[in-house]
């Protein structure tokens, strides 16, 4: 057995100021005038500590993987076996030592791949909480080196994104992209630049030793992805994840989307090349005291550099891999299955609740599990609240044009119809966000025309919503005229009216900038049958006993709502009038409510509906 030793330089070993399982140690040096850096990376010789064959050995094949639970760690190896290999700053070790020249433009070249031995006293142990203050002060002994390894992690993580690689690091909020192109978290304490650190030169490593072999002709255990054609491009993912950072629903569904459509990368002795990452060849090697296939790939690599017989036949080899990728399957799922499990056992306890006192995210899931059904009686009410008092997201719109059954459908035409009236601008964010859940369905197109003089444009747009064709829908601007499409393909769909496939038809008198859409045909059940007319005669005296008015100011739509559910009353009802011209439209808003009125007026309808109601709480009030 050979060691070499050919650097002096301090070796950092960056993770949780609690880990017992060290497996990597590395030195980045700038190189002069700017040329790159001076790489070397140790990976810890477990192969020279747990014996093939050994009880440590079977138990690493047994867990595979060292388990972090919540309360507790799981070592592959055992406690023993893995405070004897791991790295440390006290105790000399051997290692792995895999060292290279990386370039401004993030190549990683002139490798070697060679045993190594770790003096005692050469590692430096640094917390992940350490690294920004370490960066922001160059006093400090280990300034230079960590700077170095950061700004040679950058050029490393911009030459993968320019490579088309989906790599995502969030860092506040605490999510990072795999290397199969998945979102996972990132341990709260670990939440710093240092995480980047490490997952770039350990990525760059396990690279570097897999073309290594690659050209000793060495089989191992080589790490394979390949792509999904419906998970879509990188650019559509990263734009996707950047929209979705700040609605936590709508990530999660992100998430849940590319668990489900991403494949899994898997173990083979022959090299396929990883999607994910945009490499050539990957392999696993830098953790070997946490993952079997890494203890594996170094035996191999150990035993080629020592001139011995290699501790595993090309089938032995396959079978290994194959069988790592079953048990990775069965984990995958069976954590899938877990998660969905709590979820669907948390929305049914929440639905058994008073719906109204569900915040968003709540009622969305509850929404989404009753949309697989027929509508409930308790659902119906508590959607039409929400959308009179302008609380649906368009994630909640999406998932109720999923729901199939008939009884849903009186209830999702007045939603469409309401949205569309009083929050045009939703319809695209609508169509995005159904797209984002059904990336195997087409998505929604839009076509739009234009005519007219320049100085009094005329514009028509036309929206198809798998495979049914919307009305035309005419404004004098483009984006009402798109966004009035989209709502009505989306009701089109629904109704499965299928509007002829044909030029629009441009009226000959100056339009309404508002946009148009032409009028309900017969088969086309429009929304509920419209209440009885409201009887003003008769005063219904309503309870406000508790109610507090400031309170009821703070959401007067909603209030009114409530107040008449805990009335036992009708929900309120608005009458709208509009008045001047068409570039000026002004809006009256009559609510009624057990014989109670009251009548303001507005520039929207929106906010003459919310006026109004804020006028007859005053008025109630004032009787008290």
């Amino acid at each position: 057995m050979t060691s070499t030793t050919t650097d002096v330089s301090t070796l950092l070993m960056i993770d949780s100021a609690s880990a017992r399982d060290r497996d990597d140690a590395f030195s980045v040096i700038p190189l002069t005038g700017g040329r790159g850096w001076a790489v070397e990376v140790h990976i810890a010789g477990v192969a020279d500590v747990v014996e093939l064959g050994s009880v440590a050995d079977e138990q690493a094949f047994l867990r595979a993987e060292t388990r972090y639970l919540r309360d507790r760690t799981i070592p592959m190896l055992g406690e023993t076996a893995e405070q004897a290999a791991t790295l440390t700053t006290e105790a000399a070790r051997t290692s792995l030592r895999v060292t290279g020249t990386l370039t401004t433009d993030g190549q990683l070249v002139d490798v070697t791949v060679a045993r190594g031995h770790i003096p005692s006293g050469r590692c430096a142990a640094i917390d992940h909480a350490q690294v920004p203050g370490i960066l922001t002060d160059p006093e400090h002994p280990l300034h230079v080196q960590l700077a170095a390894a950061d700004a040679a992690a950058q050029v490393l993580l911009g030459a993968r994104r320019d490579g088309g690689a989906l790599a995502f690091y969030d860092l506040t909020r605490g999510w990072a992209a795999n290397e199969d192109g998945a979102i996972v978290a990132i341990a709260a304490e670990l939440r710093t630049v240092a995480y980047v650190i490490v997952q770039e030169l350990m990525i760059a490593t396990n690279e570097a030793v897999a073309l290594w072999c690659v050209e000793q002709g060495l089989p191992i255990l080589f790490r394979n992805h390949r792509p999904n054609p419906v998970a879509g491009s990188t650019d559509e993912l990263m734009h996707e994840i950047a929209a979705a950072a700040g609605d936590p629903d709508l990530f999660a569904k992100l998430r849940g989307r590319l668990l489900s459509t991403l494949r899994a990368a898997t173990y083979g002795p022959t090299v396929h090349g990883h999607y994910g990452l945009r490499l050539s060849a990957y392999t696993h090697v830098t953790s070997p005291l946490r993952r079997v296939a890494d203890l594996i790939n170094q035996r191999i690599i150990f035993a080629h550099l020592d001139h011995t017989p290699t501790p595993y036949t090309g089938e032995q080899l396959t079978t290994l891999g194959a069988d790592l990728n079953r048990r990775t399957r069965a984990a995958r799922e069976a954590k899938k299955n877990h998660f969905k499990h709590a979820d669907h056992r948390l929305v049914a306890q929440e639905a058994a609740r008073d719906l109204t006192a569900l915040d968003a995210r709540t009622f969305h899931k509850v929404l989404k599990s009753a949309a697989a059904a027929p509508l409930r009686d308790e659902i119906a009410p508590e959607l039409a609240r929400r959308v009179d008092a302008d609380l649906l997201t368009a994630p909640d719109v999406a998932v109720l044009i999923d729901a199939t059954d008939p009884t849903w459908l009186p209830l999702q035409l007045r939603v469409l119809d309401t949205l569309a009236d009083t929050h045009p601008e939703m319809g695209p964010s609508v169509a995005s966000v159904w797209r984002q859940t059904h990336p195997d369905q087409p998505p929604t197109d839009l076509e739009t025309r234009r005519n007219g003089a320049d100085h009094n444009p005329l514009f028509a747009a036309r929206a198809t919503h798998l495979g049914v064709h919307g009305p035309w829908t005419i404004a004098t601007a483009k984006k009402p005229a798109e966004q009035a499409a989209l709502w009505a393909a989306l009701r089109a769909q629904l109704t499965d009216t299928d509007h002829p496939d044909m030029e629009p038809e441009w009226p000959a008198a100056p339009q309404n900038p508002q946009p148009t859409t032409p009028p309900r045909t017969f088969d086309d059940p429009g929304p509920a049958i419209p209440s009885p007319p409201h009887d003003t005669t008769t005063l219904t005296v309503l309870n406000l006993d508790g109610a507090k008015k400031s309170k009821a100011l703070s959401n007067p739509t909603a209030w009114l709502m409530s107040l008449a559910q805990n009335n036992n009353q009708p929900p309120p009802e608005w009458e709208i009038r509009t008045d001047g011209p068409a570039h000026a439209p002004r809006f009256t808003a009559t609510v009624h409510l057990a014989g109670h009125t009251a009548t303001a007026t507005a520039t929207t309808k929106t906010a003459a509906k919310t006026a109004s109601a804020t006028a007859l709480i005053e008025a109630l009030f004032a009787r008290q």
